[in-house]
């Protein structure tokens, strides 16, 4: 168990949340934290109350923060980001954010998504339906009979596209009796048959092409989100402009779906909120920035639209389904919320007053030392040692352990003070101090991050000039 997790239950005040989390109290108001503070309640909850989680900030740069705090205290975190709907044919989506979206709804169907990290944005928009996007996985056990044009069949409609030899994720390979299929970056599980039985599945090395490990059974989920809820040509009888409509009866339709959304999908309404099942507690970060951010979103995507309909361009049927922040809050509203605030805050809807009525302030405040402050550091750190105060403090790498250790020994000479510290590997964006639960964490990885020197110029050569770092400043110095 993680250091400053274990050392909540010793306090009542975060006992009496927890059961209060454990009774599904719904829904609930944390207020006082640092966003590091917030990191370290969610992810305390998920270990205590024992239910997934998802977190719901208002931007990503916030999500990515969130994440890097998250990954201190586990190495198993799904983010799912927003879907850049394609305005205009030209506009391509990274492959990074198709494979983290799938990735992580993946995830939460066969129930290995623990905790979630996502954006107000990305849960506005409308997705595939669950029921179509799973309705054509399988499972393969060695042993099985199994028909290889009816696996080729199915694993184009799950998204994968053939391919001679696997070399990405979402392929696959047919070469005699060997399928090859590229479920993730650097890994593929490997059908080999005797016949139509299947003989032996392995996983194997997308880089290296070797096999791996034997598995007894493999189970193929979706490549991509786009996956078809009906023929092409179904899909297209009604849509007019007729190069569209040829290109998707060609085959080339996954830059038409956020076009032509209804056609695809009828009466779709589905967003992410939908995957997330009963189970899960949601993280609300800062709602007053989250209401903010959607309306911004509706407001942006309004404005877009009349761009396109004055230019006399098709509007992608998607962009006219974004949720706004009503329809959020309703999706929401049977599920189990927790708002983490900054500060106490004032009216933003009704479902936040009720939070507010079941909520629970702490006082935590925000740490942060540099290496001009390192004195202050060790005068913290020793204090708060005489005062009883648990203190962990994150040196970065495994190196910097042994270096802390040895640099506080010279410090503080107390060998019995010394032994109460937790030093360990790891960081966060920023430490914290929880004065309800006498903890301080101090995040120092920056300390060891020297900067590089740089190389003098040949221009500096010739003048004699030179270049003289210090830790916290740049001087220059010109020989007479």
């Amino acid at each position: 168990m993680n250091d400053i997790v274990k050392v909540l239950p010793n306090y009542k005040k975060f006992n009496d949340y927890i059961s209060s989390v454990k009774n599904n109290t719904n829904p609930i108001m944390l207020s006082g934290l640092t966003d590091s503070g917030k990191v370290h309640f969610a992810y305390s909850t998920y270990f205590y109350a024992e239910k997934p989680i998802c977190i719901i900030t208002y931007n990503e740069l916030q999500a990515k923060k969130i994440i890097k705090n998250l990954e201190y205290f586990s190495n198993k975190i799904n983010f799912f980001p927003k879907k850049e709907i394609m305005a205009y044919d030209y506009l391509a989506e990274s492959k990074d954010v198709t494979y983290n979206r799938i990735a992580c709804l993946n995830d939460i169907y066969n129930k290995n998504a623990s905790i979630i990290v996502t954006t107000i944005e990305a849960v506005s928009q409308k997705i595939i339906p669950e029921e179509v996007l799973y309705k054509n996985i399988f499972e393969l056990k060695i042993g099985d009979i199994i028909n290889l044009d009816k696996i080729k069949q199915t694993l184009v409609a799950l998204g994968y596209e053939r391919q001679e030899v696997v070399e990405n994720k979402s392929e696959f390979s047919i070469r005699g009796g060997i399928v090859d299929i590229g479920i993730a970056e650097k890994q593929g599980i490997r059908i080999e048959l005797w016949g139509d039985e299947i003989d032996s599945i392995r996983t194997f090395d997308i880089n290296t092409q070797r096999s791996k490990e034997k598995i007894e059974k493999a189970i193929i989920y979706p490549a991509h989100e786009f996956i078809l809820d009906k023929p092409l040509e179904e899909v297209a009888k009604n849509i007019e402009d007729e190069k569209d409509k040829e290109e998707i009866l060609e085959g080339n339709y996954s830059t038409k779906i956020d076009k032509y959304w209804n056609e695809f999908y009828t009466n779709s309404d589905s967003t992410f909120i939908d995957y997330i099942k009963e189970n899960y507690i949601i993280f609300l970060d800062e709602v007053g920035k989250i209401k903010a951010r959607s309306e911004n979103v509706i407001k942006d995507t309004k404005g877009l639209i009349q761009s396109l309909v004055e230019k006399k361009r098709f509007v992608p049927e998607l962009l006219e389904k974004i949720d706004d922040y009503i329809a959020f809050l309703n999706k929401i509203k049977d599920k189990q919320t927790i708002y983490l605030e900054n500060k106490d805050i004032g009216f933003v809807d009704k479902q936040s007053m009720h939070a507010k009525r079941n909520g629970y302030s702490f006082s935590y405040r925000e740490v942060n030392f540099f290496r001009s402050s390192m004195d202050s550091l060790f005068k913290e750190v020793q204090t708060g040692l005489g005062e009883g105060t648990t203190i962990a403090i994150l040196c970065g790498a495994q190196a910097n352990v042994k270096r802390t250790k040895d640099l506080l020994a010279e410090k503080i000479n107390n060998p019995r003070l010394l032994e109460k510290l937790i030093i360990t590997e790891g960081s966060l964006t920023e430490g914290f101090e929880c004065y309800d639960f006498n903890l301080l964490v101090i995040s120092i990885e920056e300390l060891f991050n020297i900067p590089k020197k740089r190389k003098r110029t040949p221009e500096q050569f010739k003048t004699g000039e030179t270049i003289i770092f210090s830790d916290l400043k740049v001087r220059r110095l010109h020989s007479s």
